[in-house]
């Protein structure tokens, strides 16, 4: 065997059968107000000030509240509404959550989230995959939800146009009446057109001018 070869230690059957050893369990924190316009990046500092920090994720605002608030004369800037923090040590996380909650947020005297109150929770038994799942299933709801209004706008949509039609409809059907001279007024309350009148005047013109005589004759029979 070559010298540029190593020999790689057979395993004993008691590195075999040897247990890796686990390391400290994480500890997920959950924030359910996020201060104003406060980023992850932010949010990083501030809590990597106590311990490790694993991952972090705060919920940004619904885009439409966001709209909302910049047309009525308010700041454009994101905002989260709330988020979950990962601690390697659930112990750290514990602790944490015992100082801080309820607390304000303090650092410089004056500074922007000074006077700001931290409302927290530590989740027991929490893993970092049960987020996972909730955000898709919330994703999925907002996507049923908005295929909801979708299809809403579409029965709202078609309707409008049949009703747009039906009076196309009447409108083409009045101006033929009206081409033709037919009034459209009588012919919808049902009253008698120009040319019946004008029949029936000359019908009554008639009679009168028929002789006492005929007429006696015609009764008398």
């Amino acid at each position: 065997m070559s010298s540029d070869e190593e020999t790689q230690p057979e395993p004993t059957a008691t590195s075999a059968v040897e247990p890796e050893k686990k390391g400290p369990k994480p500890g997920v924190i959950y924030l359910s107000r996020v201060p104003p316009y406060m980023k992850p990046n932010k949010m990083r500092n501030i809590m990597s000030q106590f311990g490790d920090i694993g991952r972090i994720f705060l919920q940004p605002e619904d885009t439409d509240v966001r709209k909302r608030r910049k047309i009525t004369g308010g700041s454009g800037k994101k905002k989260f509404t709330e988020g979950w923090i990962e601690f390697k040590r659930k112990k750290i996380a514990r602790a944490v959550v015992a100082a801080l909650n309820g607390n304000i947020i303090g650092g410089k005297k004056g500074s922007y989230y000074h006077d700001d109150i931290w409302s927290m929770k530590y989740l027991p038994r929490f893993k970092w995959a049960h987020l996972t799942e909730k955000l898709a299933y919330d994703a999925a709801v907002r996507r049923k939800r908005l295929q909801t209004e979708l299809s809403q706008v579409k029965r709202e949509t078609s309707f409008f146009l049949e009703q747009v039609d039906k009076k196309k409809q009447i409108t083409s059907i009045k101006r033929k009446r009206e081409e033709k001279g037919q009034s459209v007024e009588a012919a919808t309350s049902g009253e008698p057109s120009a040319k019946q009148r004008q029949l029936a005047s000359t019908t009554a013109k008639k009679e009168k001018s028929l002789p006492g005589s005929i007429l006696s004759s015609v009764f008398t029979q």
